[in-house]
């Protein structure tokens, strides 16, 4: 029986397999929960993402004033870059009394994954937002337990491979270990102590720095090309200070910034500098935020770069042209200092015969992201053999006298 309908003549059939790019989706987009009262409710309705970027005049005019929209928009303008920021706009508290209001607030931000309300809007967008921030409603610890809005934001974050930017409670450094304590375990929060001090009008206010802190994110982001470095050690714009002074002293451990970072808490040092790189994961390799930002990212590039492959026949050049192009990835990733080293292999012992049969192949990989500068030291010595050079100078040119 032929294999093939009956033709006379020539035909092409595609045949082979070859490698293909790895794309690498975005890294920097910021997702805002946002209070935003004067909000023009058809551009920005309650719960539902909205795409924008924060240079949009049109888009910022309909957010309009009050709420928390400085705290992110003005923010990111002060940090001299253009952000992608997908905003979340929730009720206000309808109550009086401030405490109910803010906790009316937070409810409305907490939302519920029944109805995509609040922080789980996010998960409809169109892409993962990678950097979250609850400016003024992430801070506070209520019925002394850990703050809801960071909770919840614990599952979406995990969801999206994100980073949470959140701010402590402002009153001591005491306090915002506390609040620490509420994440003994998270390589998806970034914290940061205390609250900046900002021009508002005629007036210094204070707000929290998340905002900032995002848009220091981004910048780095865009100089360095990706997510492979850390924020930290940049100065940020717009503030005339924190909220309260935190001492640092060069060359010397004992001071509140460094027990702030020891704390894995973010800080300011100098007053303007970002100052700190780490997570509260308790993994050490999962310690640095950059080094979790650059894995996020290629695991989720090789994740959804390979749907070309799918649904193919195995055989042994799609098996090949997989492996190929996930080295190839890597390697560029290597060239770009990007990470330190990463290979692709085919492991024999973990793709058995009747897993090959059932259409299951597993491809290993390694990466490893670098860890940033953090202690860098220098050992100081004395050394009185170079007052032989001395004598042997005076030796010398008292010969030539």
């Amino acid at each position: 029986m032929a294999t093939a309908e009956y033709f006379h003549g020539t035909r092409v059939f595609q045949v082979g397999q070859t490698t293909r790019p790895i794309s690498v989706g975005e890294y920097s987009t910021i997702g805002a929960v946002l209070v935003a009262p004067a909000a023009d409710p058809d551009v920005f309705p309650e719960d539902t993402v909205v795409e924008m970027f924060s240079n949009d005049a049109t888009m910022r005019a309909a957010l309009g004033a009050g709420g928390n929209v400085d705290a992110v928009f003005d923010a990111i303008d002060d940090q001299g870059v253009v952000a992608e920021v997908q905003v979340v706009r929730v009720a206000e508290g309808a109550s009086a009394v401030p405490q109910t209001k803010l906790e009316q607030t937070i409810a409305n931000m907490v939302g519920s994954g029944a109805d995509y309300s609040g922080v789980h809007a996010f998960k409809q967008a169109l892409k993962p937002a990678k950097l979250l921030i609850a400016p003024g409603y992430d801070s506070q610890r209520l019925a002394n337990a850990k703050n809801p809005v960071a909770a919840e934001l614990d599952g979406i974050a995990t969801r999206l491979r994100a980073i949470k930017i959140l701010n402590t409670p402002d009153a001591t450094k005491e306090a915002a270990n506390t609040y620490r304590d509420d994440f003994p375990n998270d390589p998806r929060a970034y914290l940061f102590h205390p609250s900046v001090k900002v021009l508002s009008g005629a007036s210094i206010v204070t707000q929290p720095a998340s905002g900032r802190i995002a848009g220091l994110f981004v910048k780095r982001d865009k100089e360095v090309g990706g997510p492979f470095e850390s924020a930290s050690n940049q100065q940020m714009g717009g503030i005339v200070g924190p909220s309260r002074p935190i001492p640092y002293y060069t060359g010397e451990p004992d001071s509140e910034a460094n027990w702030l970072n020891e704390n894995r808490i973010a800080t300011l040092r100098a007053g303007f500098i970002l100052w700190g790189n780490e997570t509260c994961a308790e993994d050490p390799l999962d310690r640095f935020v950059n080094v979790v930002r650059t894995q996020d990212m290629i695991d989720e590039a090789v994740i959804n770069s390979f749907y070309w492959a799918l649904d193919r026949n195995l055989s042994v050049p799609l098996a090949v042209s997989v492996i190929q192009s996930l080295e190839s990835f890597l390697d560029s990733l290597k060239a770009k200092g990007a990470i330190l080293g990463g290979r692709a292999w085919f492991d024999r012992s973990l793709n058995s015969n009747e897993e090959l049969a059932s259409g299951i192949l597993r491809v290993e990989y390694d990466r490893e992201p670098a860890a940033p500068l953090q202690d860098l030291q220098f050992g100081a010595r004395r050394n009185v053999a170079y007052y032989a050079d001395l004598a042997d100078g005076i030796l010398q040119s008292l010969d030539r006298v």
